[in-house]
């Protein structure tokens, strides 16, 4: 194993001095300033068409209530509340539950989650354990063109985010004109599968039409924003009951998330305001009372800057009573962003979970490109970062960005420094069989 990057080193030192458990943040999806296919590179997170991000956010109930949690509307507590930490708050699905309340395992009285005896798949894994964990992974078009992609991405995943087919510039390319054909067939594809979808993502700054990225006015941009989100929420709804809202609203002077944590200045800040968040998420709320909503980010998972900007902030919403839902970790582990032992994100799952919230990990890839991450420490980071979720009951997904090897977004992204070659980042090989990340992934699953 390698000595801890520097800037563990100084997170370590700072935290030293007192912060509380934050996160050492993991890279992001692909942003639109920086893309695999085009862009500039923001904030590590790389837009174009080979990348994506999950958004994750949580629901507006504190801990301390007593109450469950759901999906922005308030509800009593006989929808499913047993005690939780800090005093109880269970989180609820949509209007008060979707299988989150105490019962089941995924409140907040549950200690932890059950493993299955024996699984076959990492699909089997997460449906057999109790409470369950949705297996997920980032599906594009043109990889259900093959079929060994479509056979592996069925056979061992149940939960579905779209890479790049449900973003801004893919279903609203000019002002007030929808094009749902490629996200549909995703969706469709999925739910023939018997997958969930979610949906992947309302409000980003990155690959956004110019249209949208060079609007002016206050007005014109909320009702821009407002006219997307009802119009997206809209098409999709009764096929899809998750959506990442807000994506990637906070940025560092590092990738890794460290320096100068900040308010991202997209067209949404700089228009409406740091209110844009809330406004997302009361407005998706409006559209599907019953769905989960999330905040996702990248380089929120070790212990860094970034982390402790984005509890406050999501802290925030739910004291003014925002409907989130959950936050999601993107968990892009390796250049140009951050590491994260399973210890780092574990503590940060908790500082979340302890707001009455879900966690997810909602993009995750460990990049071998640039000799950052060892092969041994990649398949440390696979298994401990998988178990700090299964063993946390309100860690409701882990959603791997991409199927196999040779069609990962980082191969051709230049901060992944990989250079067109192989980031060797994911569970399968180019031949779409298994590799060591992934049997260290089913250990973990089976509480190995």
């Amino acid at each position: 194993m390698r000595s801890a990057p520097f800037t563990l080193l100084l997170s370590a030192i700072l935290c030293a001095a007192g912060c509380s458990d934050g996160g050492d943040g993991d890279g992001g999806e692909t942003t639109g300033s920086g893309g695999a296919t085009g862009g500039t590179t923001s904030g590590g997170t790389t837009s174009g068409t080979p990348s994506g991000a999950t958004t994750g956010s949580g629901d507006t109930t504190s801990a301390s209530s007593g109450a469950t949690t759901g999906s922005g509307d308030t509800t009593s507590a006989s929808n499913g509340a047993t005690s939780g930490t800090g005093g109880g708050a269970t989180t609820g699905g949509g209007a008060g539950g979707e299988g989150t309340g105490g019962s089941d395992g995924t409140g907040g009285g549950a200690s932890a989650r059950v493993p299955a005896a024996s699984a076959s798949t990492l699909r089997e894994a997460g449906e057999k354990a109790n409470p369950p964990l949705l297996i997920g992974a980032a599906i594009s078009g043109g990889g259900l063109g093959n079929n060994d992609y479509k056979r592996v991405a069925a056979a061992e995943h149940n939960y579905v985010t779209a890479e790049n087919e449900m973003k801004w510039d893919a279903l609203e390319p000019s002002s007030g004109n929808f094009s749902w054909g490629n996200a549909d067939t995703i969706v469709n594809w999925a739910r023939q599968n018997n997958m969930k979808v979610k949906g992947h993502t309302l409000v980003w700054h990155s690959q956004l039409p110019g249209w949208m990225s060079s609007m002016t006015g206050k007005a014109n941009v909320e009702a821009a924003m407002r006219r997307h989100i009802t119009q997206v929420m809209g098409h999709f709804k009764d096929r899809l009951d998750h959506w990442d809202v807000v994506n990637e609203a906070v940025q560092t002077d590092s990738d890794t998330g460290v320096g100068n944590p900040r308010m991202r200045p997209t067209v949404f800040y700089n228009q409406i305001g740091a209110d844009y968040i809330d406004l997302a998420f009361r407005i998706a709320r409006e559209q599907d009372p019953k769905a989960k909503l999330y905040y996702n980010d990248y380089s929120i998972d070790a212990r860094n800057d970034k982390v402790e900007f984005v509890y406050n902030m999501i802290k925030g919403m739910v004291d003014r009573g925002v409907p989130i839902d959950g936050v999601g970790f993107q968990m892009h582990i390796g250049p140009p962003n951050n590491e994260a032992t399973g210890a780092d994100v574990a503590a940060n799952f908790k500082r979340f979970t302890d707001l009455g919230l879900e966690v997810l990990i909602s993009e995750m890839d460990i990049n071998r490109c640039g000799g950052v991450v060892t092969a041994d420490e990649q398949l440390t980071y696979y298994h401990d970062i998988v178990a700090a979720c299964f063993k946390e009951p309100k860690c409701t997904a882990i959603t791997f960005w991409g199927i196999n090897d040779g069609r990962s977004w980082l191969n051709s992204w230049s901060g992944a420094l990989c250079n067109g070659q192989s980031s060797q980042s994911l569970l399968f090989n180019d031949q779409y069989g298994k590799k060591e990340t992934y049997n260290r992934v089913m250990n973990a699953l089976l509480g190995k």
